[in-house]
């Protein structure tokens, strides 16, 4: 099983998986098992970010990057100095 991204608002949520403590570190937590995936797919606060995937080329990293930048806003036509001196 590859891992799956869960997030959350908060920083450093705590969950239970067969009597061990797991946590999310700066709100994400990769589910490594099908345990952690059956617990947090139950938490409210936990969302899952991607579904699974097999292994992952250069090209669809790369596109993914691309996707998450944001886009740059169109520039602004300048407008001309029209006040005489």
């Amino acid at each position: 099983m590859t891992s799956i991204k869960y997030t959350s608002r908060y920083i450093e949520l705590a969950f239970n998986v067969l009597g061990k403590e797991q946590k999310f570190k700066d709100g994400v937590y990769y589910a490594r098992t099908p345990e952690e995936v059956e617990v947090l797919d139950r938490i409210s606060d936990a969302v899952r970010v991607d579904e699974p995937q097999e292994e992952q080329t250069e090209e669809t990293v790369e596109a993914q990057e691309a996707e998450e930048k944001p886009a740059k806003a169109p520039a602004k036509p300048r407008k001309a100095n029209t006040s005489a001196k």
